[in-house]
């Protein structure tokens, strides 16, 4: 039993470090590669922090301006960019693993 929990944080682990390298890399090749659509990507993420911001608003009135400067304010389109990158890269890298059996379950 001790085994399968060390083999799941390994697996963990190596999985997370492997979503990290593969979304920076996604983030330099549409940056280097593909610069059109690189810039479609900033401006479309940029649209998502206006929808989180009026989101912001709508929720939390009275604390929304300190919520932005804080959160969002340090954040820009490309920040949001590569967190969403993240995101995409790590469901598939996800499904993926879990599609071929490789993450250790049996069924």
């Amino acid at each position: 039993m001790p085994g399968r929990i060390v083999f799941r944080v390994i697996g963990t682990l190596v999985l997370l470090i492997l979503e990290v390298v593969l979304t920076m890399l996604v983030y330099t090749m549409l940056n280097i590669h593909a610069l059109n659509t690189f810039g479609y990507l900033v401006r479309l993420s940029s649209s998502v922090l206006e929808v989180l911001r009026s989101l912001l608003v709508t929720l939390l009135p009275g604390s929304a301006n300190a919520a932005y400067a804080t959160l969002f304010g340090e954040l820009g389109p490309k920040a949001i960019l590569l967190l969403l990158i993240g995101l995409v890269v790590a469901a598939i890298l996800r499904f993926l693993v879990e599609v071929t059996g490789l993450d250790g379950r049996h069924r």
